[in-house]
């Protein structure tokens, strides 16, 4: 276990921002966890996965920077209908996803290609094409910094909500590092999951009317391809925003008033609206000010083009928050995490 000092952190955040941390160290395994922490017991403590979904404000991080990198999954339970899997915290996300495909088990396929670690996965209850994280983790592996011990936290228990979790309340960011996670997988075949219309569309122009569930990944590889930006390219965090949900009441009168506003219906009463129309119809599409911008395929990812500060993003992200509450009295919410 090496500790570095005055580390850059450039590398470990998708925005590219060169934030410095006061201490960093890549922690292994349990005894990696321990012995920092009986180290540095109470400066600022910060657990990161790839850096994925975070933006740092400051240039320098006053604290320990923590980067899970306990790797490794195995099968723990299985039947002819059924598998539990457990992957660790420092898996990469996507290549554990192609693990579980290519091993027969069914699941996570919708979830193919989001960015990030297996330990970040339910935090935020990460999910695309009409699915999340929540449909097959079964449990969650944590460490708890504060009583020095390891804890399990059923389905329930980790209180999952859309794109948050028991995890992300901020009463508790920072005292539980996920370990690993457990997850509930189907072997034997059953209709995929193509509800969305993207992906109907990309399957069509597939010319494919019966998907397997490498189509149905490839459809999702096309999809992400052509609307998200590469990190390496451009700096950015995917989604910054969160889709609202609104009263379907309400729904109705933005749809009075914009015939070609989106939503989807997430129950009898809630319709949730897509935040990428809501951003393009206030004019922020491909917008760029200084060295931050609206990426042009997808205007609810932002991006950095090179020189950008955490406050520059922030900013002009408020901005855009801004004109939206004027335009449609709807606020909208920042998906990814602030590191202030």
């Amino acid at each position: 276990m090496l500790i570095k000092k005055n580390f850059s952190l450039k590398k470990f955040n998708t925005f590219g921002i060169n934030v410095y941390a006061r201490y960093f160290v890549e922690l292994k395994s349990i005894g990696d966890i321990q012995k920092i922490l009986d180290i540095y017991p109470s400066i600022p403590k910060l657990f990161l996965g790839n850096g994925s979904n975070i933006l740092f404000l400051k240039n320098y991080y006053p604290g320990l920077v923590m980067k899970i990198g306990i790797k490794g999954k195995k099968i723990i339970q299985e039947n002819d209908y059924k598998v539990i899997v457990q992957a660790f915290a420092g898996e990469n996300w996507n290549e554990f996803v192609k693990w579980t495909i290519k091993k027969g088990f069914l699941g996570l396929e919708n979830l193919s290609f989001i960015p990030g670690t297996v330990g970040s996965a339910p935090i935020q209850n990460i999910g695309a094409y009409g699915a999340e994280i929540k449909d097959t983790l079964l449990k969650v592996q944590a460490y708890e910094t504060n009583h020095r011990k390891i804890r399990e936290f059923t389905r329930e228990e980790c209180q999952f909500k859309y794109r948050s979790s028991f995890f992300k309340d901020p009463h508790y960011i920072n005292k539980f590092l996920i370990l690993s996670v457990y997850f509930l997988l189907r072997k034997k075949y059953k209709k995929l999951n193509t509800s969305y219309v993207e992906i109907q569309n990309e399957l069509e122009n597939m010319n494919i009317q019966t998907p397997t569930i490498n189509d149905l990944r490839k459809a999702i590889f096309n999809i992400r391809y052509r609307k998200l930006p590469n990190p390496k390219e451009i700096g950015n965090a995917g989604s910054f925003f969160l889709n609202p949900t609104v009263d379907i009441f309400d729904f109705k009168k933005l749809k009075y008033k914009y015939p070609d506003i989106i939503g989807y219906d997430i129950s009898k009463d809630k319709v949730k609206l897509s935040a990428s129309s809501l951003i393009e119809k206030t004019g922020w599409k491909n917008k760029k000010i200084g060295n931050v911008g609206v990426y042009k395929k997808q205007p609810i990812v932002l991006v950095n083009y090179g020189k950008a500060s955490g406050m520059d993003i922030y900013f002009f992200s408020k901005k855009i928050m801004k004109d939206i509450k004027k335009k449609f009295s709807i606020p909208l919410s920042i998906e990814v995490n602030i590191i202030r």
